[in-house]
């Protein structure tokens, strides 16, 4: 049985991240529509360049962020006791935009209840309407707790804070912690909520992939709808798994189709 683990590389700031916000803590919109034909594995995983604990998903071919994560291994409200390494329980933050591109914008929470690969309870969640790319800014000031401050896709924050990585504020709360109950097919995927203005998609899965052979559930304040998961991603298993509408526009008409309501 593997660990689940994280490996971290030494990142040496340039001269011009010295002097100015770290690239992480940029609010651009993205680049482009479509993501560029490539491998997931073409990324390298990095430390930030500037203090802090996460870590930033480094494309090879041009030094780009196009992702970042972080950990939470207790002990605190959400994780009770303190991790093992390798063993859980944990539960992790991955923001990703790969090719930097409107196309594949989603973060999921992976919650670790112990050392299990085929146990760990995976959380995808994609918000619409996609205006900028995730944005991670670290934030220390005299006499209070370092934070982050996380910008999503629609241009909402949230502040999680810089050591435990709970979420502190802003339009997602965490309202129960990570779930360690002794039957595993009984336990709750992340207790997470969203309270912003926009549409979520979100899809649970337990060992594997949430986006595959899955339910879907999209939300738009009270109201929501389940579609199969084969209408929003490409169920083929062989290749990269893709959002299957590049635009907010294309997603906008399946949404009032399938649900009755837009972006």
């Amino acid at each position: 049985m593997l660990p689940h683990l994280l490996f971290i590389l030494a990142l040496t700031p340039t001269p011009s991240q010295a002097q100015g916000p770290a690239p992480e803590a940029w609010v651009t919109a993205p680049e482009r529509d479509l993501m560029l034909p490539g491998k997931p594995g073409d990324t390298s995983i990095v430390s930030p360049s500037t203090g802090g604990t996460y870590s930033l998903k480094i494309e090879d071919s041009g030094g780009s962020v196009v992702g970042f994560s972080f950990t939470n291994e207790g002990a605190n409200r959400i994780i009770p006791r303190r991790s093992e390494p390798g063993a859980g329980p944990d539960r992790t933050f991955s923001f990703s935009f790969q090719s930097r591109a409107r196309q594949n914008i989603y973060f999921s929470v992976t919650d670790a209840p112990n050392e299990y690969l085929s146990q760990l309870m995976e959380s995808y969640i994609y918000l619409f309407p996609r205006k900028v790319l995730p944005a991670l800014e670290w934030i220390e000031s005299p006499g209070q707790q370092a934070r982050m401050k996380i910008t999503l896709p629609t241009g909402e924050t949230v502040d999680f804070d810089g050591t435990t990585h709970e979420i502190l504020g802003g339009v997602l709360s965490e309202t129960a912690p990570i779930d360690l109950g002794a039957d595993r097919f009984k336990r709750k995927f992340a207790r997470l909520q969203y309270s912003g203005d926009g549409v979520m998609i979100r899809v649970d899965k337990r060992g594997g992939d949430p986006r595959l052979g899955t339910l879907a559930t999209i939300t738009r304040g009270t109201r929501s709808c389940k579609v199969s998961s084969s209408l929003l991603f490409n169920q083929d298993g062989t290749s990269e798994v893709e959002f299957l509408f590049p635009t907010d526009s294309e997603f906008n008409e399946f949404l009032i189709k399938k649900c009755g309501f837009g972006i």
